[in-house]
């Protein structure tokens, strides 16, 4: 059950690399990328890690879910709380979730600090983020309808209404349509196809 009603959440189109940031010395590289799963995020991080084998600190957080409910950030050896959290504040700042960011350091040799490393690393992720192609996912239910050839107008009508997405169509001896429809708006589909195409002229069929 989700926290709230809403059907949709935020994540990024594709993965993305920001453009390094240098405070005091240390080299700070954070990358982004869209994950739905534990796994996946375990995979990205494991690339990064041998992609940079040689840096001081691999730090990152994520939020996976409809409503970000899960949730993990760790610290990688920096002071407890002055990675992590700011990497996770970053990503939920925005609302986002199905996605990992990872924030690498290079240490430069001069101590930054815990106020100082919190805004770094979270400097470093708004960068990652900033520079991300951000996308709404909605959630949505599918259906069938099979009708006759003359009330092809009709839902048509309705399917637009709904904003239903179209996925598949065959005009055989009924007309037989597959479309995506958003979950807070499915509820009424149904309720419009019984109300108007009653006595079993529309079969609607939920997948």
């Amino acid at each position: 059950m989700l926290r709230s009603d809403r059907d949709y959440y935020f994540t990024i189109e594709a993965s993305f690399r920001a453009p390094e940031l240098k405070v005091k010395g240390s080299r700070f590289i954070a990358d982004i990328f869209p994950a739905s799963s534990k796994q996946e995020c375990d995979e990205h991080l494991e690339r990064i890690r041998k992609e940079f084998y040689d840096a001081t600190h691999h730090c990152y957080a994520y939020r996976l879910g409809i409503d970000g409910e899960y949730i993990r950030a760790a610290d990688d050896g920096e002071p407890a709380g002055t990675a992590g959290k700011p990497i996770l504040l970053a990503l939920s700042s925005k609302d986002l979730t199905n996605s990992l960011l990872v924030v690498t350091r290079y240490y430069g040799g001069t101590n930054l600090g815990t106020g100082g490393l919190s805004r770094a690393y979270f400097e470093a992720a708004q960068l990652a983020i900033n520079g991300s192609v951000m996308k709404t996912v909605y959630l949505t239910d599918s259906f069938t309808i099979i009708l006759a050839y003359e009330d092809v107008g009709a839902i048509e009508r309705l399917l637009a209404a709904s904003h239903a997405i179209l996925r598949a169509h065959d005009y055989g001896e009924k007309v037989t349509i597959k479309v995506d429809i958003r979950k807070s708006l499915s509820e009424k589909f149904r309720s419009e196809i019984a109300e108007h195409f009653y006595g079993g002229r529309v079969v609607l069929l939920e997948e």
